[in-house]
C-alpha cells in the first residue's frame, strides 16, 4: 500500500484544482517585485477547521516542517502559554504559530460537531471580521477545513451548512481529507486485492465527502487528500506541496501567491517547478 499509489489515484479523482500557469521562482520575480512583497506582507495567516482527532496539528507541523509544539502569542509575539503535547489551542479568537516558522499565523477552531450550531456561527463570524479588517497583517488568507476520512462519519449536517450558506469576503476554502490511510484499514478485505481496496476507499471519499461539498452553493475552492502524516517516514513534503499549490492557486492574489511560495520554499527548500498564477506579479 504505497503513497505514490495513493498519489497516482487521487491526482485522477480528486485533483480538481486551477491551472497553476507560469512557474513562480526567482528567474521570473523581478528583484523589486520580490523586495516589495517581503516588505508589505510578513505572515500568512490560515484558520484551520477540524472536528477533534482530525489530524490538524501534525498537519501545521508537516506544513512547518518542525516537530515543536505551537505557542500561542500576543500582538508582540510574546509567549502567552507554554506549550505541552497534550494541549490544544481551541481558541478561534487567539492567533498561533511555531516558533521555527513565525510567517505563519494559524486559528484552530474545533470543527462542527452535531449540535454546535455556535460554533458554525464563531466561525462566520470571525471571518466576517477579518475580512473587514483594513491592515493587511490582520487579514485572514485562507481556510484549511480538515474531514477524517471515517466509513462511520461521513460529512454531517453542520460542515454541509458551512458551505451552503454565503460567506463574508472571498478567502478560499481548501477541503483537506485526512487520515486516508485509516480509511483503507477500515475498508480492508482479505478476499480484495491491494489496489481495489485503495478504489473502494477512493470512490468512498468522493461520494461520501467531496460530492456532498461540491454540490454546495459555495463549494471548496480545492480538495486533496494527506494520509500517514503522523508517520516519520511518511511522504509529508510531497503533500505539503500540493496543499501550497492548491491553496497559492485559490487565493487569486499573485503577490499573496509568490509570498506563499517564498515561505513554503524557505521552510522545505521546495524546488522552483512550484507553480502558481503569478503572471501579474
Amino acid at each position: 500500500m504505497t503513497t505514490a499509489y495513493i498519489k497516482v489515484l487521487y491526482s485522477r479523482s480528486l485533483d480538481t484544482s486551477i491551472d497553476m500557469g507560469n512557474n513562480i521562482s526567482a528567474s521570473n520575480v523581478s528583484a523589486a517585485s520580490d523586495l516589495e512583497v517581503r516588505q508589505k506582507y510578513r505572515h500568512f495567516r490560515v484558520l484551520v477547521i477540524g472536528r477533534a482527532n482530525a489530524g490538524k496539528t501534525t498537519l501545521l507541523k508537516r506544513v512547518c516542517n518542525t516537530t515543536e509544539e505551537p505557542c500561542i502569542y500576543d500582538e508582540d509575539n510574546r509567549n502567552l502559554l507554554e506549550p505541552t503535547a497534550d494541549r490544544g489551542v481551541h481558541n478561534i479568537h487567539r492567533a498561533f504559530a511555531f516558533a521555527s516558522n513565525p510567517q505563519f499565523i494559524f486559528h484552530d477552531s474545533p470543527g462542527f460537531e452535531k449540535g454546535g450550531a455556535k460554533e458554525l456561527e464563531d466561525v462566520q463570524q470571525f471571518i466576517e471580521n477579518r475580512a473587514k479588517a483594513t491592515n493587511v497583517e490582520d487579514q485572514l488568507h485562507a481556510v484549511w477545513f480538515c474531514l477524517v476520512t471515517d466509513a462511520a462519519r461521513p460529512v454531517l449536517e453542520l460542515e454541509e451548512r458551512f458551505f451552503r450558506e454565503k460567506r463574508f469576503g472571498n478567502v478560499p476554502v481548501i477541503a483537506i481529507f485526512t487520515k486516508f490511510d485509516d480509511l483503507v484499514t477500515q475498508l480492508y478485505g482479505e478476499d480484495k486485492e491491494e489496489a481495489q481496496i485503495y478504489r473502494d476507499a477512493t470512490a468512498y471519499v468522493e461520494d461520501k465527502f467531496q460530492k456532498p461539498l461540491a454540490e454546495c452553493d459555495y463549494p471548496p475552492s480545492a480538495y486533496l487528500c494527506f494520509e500517514a502524516m503522523q508517520e516519520p517516514n511518511g511522504n509529508h513534503q510531497q503533500q505539503v506541496k500540493e496543499l501550497m499549490k492548491k491553496t497559492a492557486d485559490s487565493l487569486g492574489d499573485p503577490a499573496w501567491s509568490y509570498y506563499l511560495f517564498r515561505s513554503s520554499k524557505t521552510i522545505w527548500n521546495f524546488a522552483s517547478d512550484m507553480q502558481s498564477n503569478t503572471q501579474n506579479l
